[in-house]
């Protein structure tokens, strides 16, 4: 017999899911600690071993500073998980803007080859040349402190980690207390039934012993 959603069981089950979320976020959020130290570390380093007057840091931010990674949140179909846990849950995921420019990229080979199949169109084109589009610059943040090779080790390490930290460890973090917050509510929601159960069964027990008694008392008058 399958157990039901306010059986034993399934409560247990979800309480394992639970501590077993529970560990998990508890080892993320250390390594994000760890991740976090070594940021500021490697940044400490950086500005240490620097030229007197330059100091990397908020200083440099201006109008250049664009996001280069997007979140995207998604809702979980509860795969991997136990049959029983149906609630879903955000996902978080973290996409790169590279490859965002990547399909942008592919997207104007397309339209260049429409532009070969329609001559008409690349005349024009050719007519206004100042109306097509520029190379963008990098939009990396490191360009501001020096150009490919004369950027800091410790720079490049602490942007390294903070990578790490931001399409990794972040993401997952906040996926894996989604997911708590979804067992939590499974919880409350099997104990309820549970106790609605007991106190049918208790609520029918006593009805039948009035019946009982109200027989046995019957019985006794005749």
């Amino acid at each position: 017999m399958a157990p039901t959603d306010d059986s034993p069981s399934t409560i247990d089950s979800l309480l394992e899911r639970y501590l077993s979320l529970l560990d998990e976020y508890t080892k993320l959020r250390t390594a994000l600690n760890a991740l976090q130290s070594g940021i500021y570390h490697d940044i400490a380093r950086a500005n240490f071993a620097a030229e007197r007057g330059i100091r990397f840091g908020q200083d440099y931010y201006d109008a250049r500073m664009h996001a280069s990674r997007k979140v995207e949140i998604r809702l979980g179909d509860g795969s991997g998980e136990p049959s029983h846990q149906q609630q879903q849950h955000p996902v978080f995921a973290v996409i790169s803007c590279v490859d965002k420019c990547r399909a942008s990229e592919a997207g104007e080979t397309e339209a260049e080859t429409e532009g070969e199949q329609n001559p008409a169109h690349s005349d024009a084109d050719q007519q206004h040349p100042s109306d097509k589009p520029k190379q963008k610059p990098s939009s990396d943040p490191l360009r501001w402190f020096g150009g490919a090779l004369s950027t800091p080790m410790p720079l490049r390490q602490a942007q390294s980690q903070a990578v790490q930290a931001v399409e990794d460890i972040i993401p997952r973090l906040a996926t894996v207390n989604a997911a708590m917050a979804a067992v939590e509510v499974e919880v409350r929601r099997a104990r309820k039934k549970r106790a609605k159960a007991e106190a049918a069964v208790a609520a029918k027990v006593q009805q039948e012993g009035v019946q009982d008694g109200h027989g046995k008392g019957a019985v006794a008058v005749l």
